[in-house]
């Protein structure tokens, strides 16, 4: 097989697939000068020159390979084929595929790896991997790894044990990526066997877990697993964790570490590692943290107490902030009480409870979302954590249930106005009460049109004998145009949409749809500028991080208005000109709502239709491709 360098290769294949490209053209794509694209070229008619593959130039057109016969273009074909140029455009092409690889193959092994074996690898240069690298470090930093280089050795990952089994967790076995290759080197980390492993690890701690009486999560028992893989893996290949003494001998007596303990034993027995005390510390800290509790006498006094002052804290900003009052739930009030000391002690300890289904969530709990925001504010100053979106997740699940059960009580309101005497209102006012139960619906009758629209305010659907002419807009169905059950059934569904201004929200220049920047940073701050534009933010406002972000799954980010800057209502959706990774997921389109204020009843609606637009993937992907307003504002009204 004939030895082509990076640049060599990428000539090639642009020769092999168009009939001639100028020195100009081939510099643009090896990111290079022309100089060097024609000492290449020299090389590559050397080592073609065997094979029957010859490369000519000529004035103004530039350079074709011509074929001795059809064997010659077999062989460049196959040579192609064997390289897997695909991987080589794959990388060219998209620097999230670059920065998952060399994360991927920096945590694989703790060797120094050169800069240049890495860009080769990848078909790149040296350049483009240096601005990736900035990328490769900011994710480390989360993790509170850092890059370490030696002269004529490259570079390797630099932290404790911990923090690179919780990054290897996160960019081997739960971030949801999939490269665009297969990487050799990956398999030797015991790939081909990961499910089979995992599994029976998450039996034999579901067995300890019944004999020591703890109770897990189906979610947090494959996390778990998970961990212990990675440590059964670092173990054998020597890199040992270490632990406090302080925290071993505070933790000894707890039955949660004898249980830790028996696993251990457990797993020498079967994988020929070698646990330690240290070990099963390790393997307690996850367990202990992500126990699920069943009432308050699993926590202390003074527990109970501190949360229960957070939680009053919280449900008073809920109130201010959204009008709602949720602070007599009292499933919320149980089990919050419960959930945020377990959460704040597996952030202490980083001890990462997975939620994977924490994207679908965010995309259709998007008003839970923005509640829950002016909550963790108010956790994460008491206690001085940062929540990350795991443990976000899971609470957006309590705060969209207490919604929810503030939801069943509202009613809809049906007025009835009928001027066909006693009987046949009699007759409507029974057929109305048989189809909608008194249960969810509020049957108000007015002997008077001018008593109906004295009242406009307080119905949700005015039905009439005849359509009559009102002063405002509202959802009116007359029984004289046919089966006006069948309509009213219609509307019920929609009345929050039909009682919404579109217009006030949702107009054209609300948009952009090749929003520019390399990362996170500069899309915000090219966000901002667009915003500024729109006389949305003043011109005076400076941040480096102005909103809130979530990432919600299907490649979109949810950004809220948080430290207020925006002064207008409005909802935009922008489309990046090329994606980003930004915090774990790949990022393509970001949406904002903003009401006048946060205790509109406008937000809970313009929600909902962003919920049910982001979580079809259809949607997200006819946006991506048309780039068509319209065709966006027909969608997300289909609701």
């Amino acid at each position: 097989m004939l030895n082509f360098s990076r640049r060599e290769l990428l000539i090639l294949n642009e020769l092999f697939h168009k009939k001639s490209l100028t020195s100009t053209d081939l510099s643009l794509v090896v990111d290079t000068s022309v100089r060097t694209v024609k000492t290449d070229i020299s090389n590559l008619k050397v080592k073609l020159s065997d094979y029957g593959i010859t490369i000519h130039s000529k004035p103004n057109q530039g350079y074709k390979l011509n074929y001795e016969n059809a064997d010659s273009i077999t062989f460049l074909t196959n040579q192609l084929k064997s390289m897997n140029v695909e991987r080589l455009y794959t990388f060219k092409k998209n620097n999230y595929e670059r920065v998952f690889y060399v994360l991927r193959r920096l945590l694989l092994k703790d060797v120094y790896i050169k800069l240049d074996v890495l860009a080769n690898d990848m078909f790149i240069s040296r350049s483009t991997l240096n601005a990736d690298m900035i990328e490769v470090k900011k994710v480390l930093n989360k993790y509170e790894l850092k890059l370490t280089s030696k002269a004529n050795h490259g570079i390797m990952i630099q932290g404790t044990e911990i923090n690179k089994r919780m990054c290897i967790a996160e960019y081997y076995y739960h971030n949801n990526t999939k490269l665009g290759y297969e990487s050799k080197n990956e398999s030797s980390y015991f790939k081909e066997h990961n499910d089979k492993y995992i599994q029976t690890i998450e039996s034999i701690l579901r067995i300890v877990c019944e004999e020591y009486l703890i109770v897990l999560s189906d979610f947090s028992i494959k996390n778990i697993a998970i961990h212990i893989f990675i440590s059964i893996q670092r173990n054998l290949s020597g890199n040992k964790i270490t632990v406090p003494n302080t925290y071993l001998k505070k933790i000894r007596t707890k039955e949660i570490f004898k249980a830790s303990e028996n696993l251990s034993m457990r797993l020498n027995a079967l994988f020929g590692c070698n646990f330690q005390e240290v070990d099963s510390a390790y393997i307690f800290m996850h367990i202990e943290s992500k126990q699920l509790l069943n009432d308050s006498t699993s926590i202390t006094d003074e527990q109970q107490t501190e949360v229960k002052k957070v939680l009053e804290n919280i449900y008073a900003e809920i109130k201010s902030n959204f009008d709602i009052d949720i602070s007599e739930d009292k499933t919320l009030n149980q089990f919050l009480a419960l959930h945020i000391p377990q959460m704040i002690k597996r952030i202490r300890n980083n001890m990462v409870i997975r939620n994977p289904v924490v994207h679908e969530n965010l995309q259709k709990y998007i008003f839970a979302t923005k509640v829950t925001i002016s909550a963790t504010e108010i956790i994460q100053n008491h206690y001085d954590v940062q929540i990350n979106l795991d443990e976000f997740g899971y609470l957006v699940l309590y705060f969209n249930v207490a919604l929810r059960n503030l939801q069943k009580n509202k009613k809809i309101t049906i007025g009835l106005m009928s001027g066909r005497g006693r009987a046949e209102t009699i007759m409507y006012i029974n057929e109305i009460k048989e189809n909608f139960s008194d249960e969810k619906y509020e049957l108000i009758n007015y002997d008077s049109k001018e008593k109906a629209i004295s009242h406009l305010d307080d119905i949700d659907i005015l039905v009439s004998s005849y359509e009559v002419e009102l002063s405002r807009n509202i959802l009116q169905v007359a029984i004289e145009k046919g089966n006006y059950i069948n309509e009213i059934r219609e509307y019920t569904n929609k009345t929050d949409l039909y009682k919404l201004n579109i217009e006030n929200y949702f107009q054209p220049q609300f948009s952009d749809f090749y929003l520019e920047g390399k990362d996170k940073e500069s899309v915000l701050s090219n966000l901002v500028k667009k915003l500024q534009s729109l006389d949305i933010i003043k011109p005076d406002v400076q941040m480096d991080m102005p909103f809130v972000a979530h990432e919600i799954g299907n490649n979109i980010v949810h950004l809220q208005d948080l430290y207020k800057i925006c002064r207008k209502s409005f909802c935009f959706i922008a489309v990046l000109e090329n994606p980003i990774i930004w915090d774990k997921d790949i990022i393509r389109v970001l949406f904002i709502i903003k009401t006048k204020r946060d205790g509109d009843h406008n937000l809970s609606i313009l929600c909902d239709m962003f919920s049910k637009w982001t979580s079809n993937k259809e949607n997200v992907n006819r946006l991506i491709q048309n780039k068509d307003y319209d065709l966006f504002l027909q969608s997300i009204q289909d609701y």
